[in-house]
């Protein structure tokens, strides 16, 4: 039964991860490939109530489903480099205990991006490297939104979304 509820409350999460980055791919990018990052927030919000463990599943779930659905091999390319990184430096930042949910989640977009300008840099080239300070800013602004959305839902939803 406890097997059963996770595995349920995983896919849920899932779903809703894929649903927000499917809205958000039908509006333009705010600037070159610069996006919101609207499903970001269901995985801080599984960090945080659900764990590391359920945030790589939902992570990992998340990319390979949209670029499955609505994707291309570039933009899971981008799209798998990103979510590696940003949770990785999410956990870590988590697990020190010093910075707040916020912060995690600006550590987050701001390493999103900087995995998402390594890759283009190899794949392009120098061109892209007058692009630093708009993925660097862009990053740390839209992880503080979806850390302050992600902060909003963790409150309200501990005994929804809690451990078994």
């Amino acid at each position: 039964m406890i097997k059963t509820r996770n595995i349920t409350r995983i896919s849920a999460f899932v779903a809703v991860a894929v649903l927000l980055g499917y809205v958000e791919s039908l509006f333009p990018p705010i600037a070159a490939g610069v996006k919101l990052g609207l499903a970001n927030t269901v995985i801080i919000t599984v960090l945080y109530t659900r764990g590391v463990k359920d945030a790589w599943i939902v992570s990992i779930l998340k990319v390979l489903l949209c670029m499955t659905l609505f994707g291309s091999m570039t933009s899971f390319i981008y799209s798998l480099s990103g979510a590696i990184f940003s949770l990785l430096v999410m956990c870590v930042a988590k697990k020190t205990g010093i910075f707040s949910l916020i912060a995690v989640s600006s550590l987050g977009g701001l390493c999103h991006n900087m995995a998402q300008f390594l890759c283009a840099y190899l794949i392009i080239g120098k061109g892209v490297l007058f692009y630093i300070p708009v993925l660097c800013l862009s990053g740390i602004l839209c992880g503080a939104l979806t850390g302050i959305a992600a902060q909003i839902i963790v409150k309200r939803g501990r005994e929804i979304f809690g451990k078994e």
